[in-house]
């Protein structure tokens, strides 16, 4: 696979923008190196509150009240200190005008950064990048499909161990099972290493119970 130029990872990430205004759900990464105070009273000044927290996980959501009998919006973080990013996932359809000023205040990881460690694949960074990336995958394509093809296909195994558990939870982001499933079944199938083979089957069956829960996402 041909590494995207400089210019083709700018158009990509505009791409990728457009993308989570059309399904109207958006993700980003912001560094863990932003205070946490700074983050949580961004999110609490553009009207948020706070609804569920998960200490031990790291994960809070919160929820903003939409006009009339339209669903709350809901912003959830969670904590990925591992990654050196706080993820960020939110939905709703006051988003746009709440979201804004946020990250006007926290800054975020730009998405083109990303992808270009996670095509550098024999780098250091490139799996964990590629892992930031799998919770911005709100609609799948054929670019991202051959991005985790490009991990799960490397010679190194633990590239295709972290490729592996990103596509699961590419799958949950973009509520989508395919083509993770293609992905993994083709990963497996391929996979010599008996533990690797097992970790590949598993993130398998979490995927296709995604598709069990809800039909649609088939």
């Amino acid at each position: 696979m041909k590494t995207p130029s400089e210019s083709d990872l700018l158009a990509r990430a505009k791409e990728l923008v457009h993308r989570m205004h059309d399904v109207e759900r958006w993700a980003y990464a912001i560094d863990a190196s932003v205070p946490a105070e700074t983050r949580v009273g961004a999110v609490l000044e553009a009207g948020y509150v706070v609804a569920e927290e998960d200490t031990e996980a790291r994960v809070v959501r919160y929820e903003a009240p939409a006009a009339g009998n339209a669903p709350p919006d809901a912003l959830v973080t969670l904590e990925r200190p591992d990654l050196g990013v706080v993820l960020l996932q939110a939905h709703g359809p006051t988003t746009v005008d709440r979201l804004g000023p946020v990250l006007e205040r926290t800054g975020f990881v730009p998405q083109s950064r990303l992808l270009g460690r996670a095509y550098d694949v024999a780098t250091p960074g490139a799996s964990a990048a590629l892992t930031i990336l799998a919770h911005m995958v709100v609609l799948w394509d054929e670019d991202w499909a051959d991005l985790f093809l490009l991990h799960l296909a490397s010679p190194d195994p633990v590239v295709r161990h972290d490729a592996a558990l990103g596509a699961v939870v590419a799958a949950f982001s973009a509520r989508q099972v395919e083509p993770a499933r293609s992905l993994l079944e083709e990963a497996a199938r391929r996979e010599e290493f008996p533990k690797l083979k097992q970790t590949l089957l598993e993130a398998l069956h979490a995927v296709e119970g995604l598709a069990a829960r809800d039909p649609l996402r088939a």
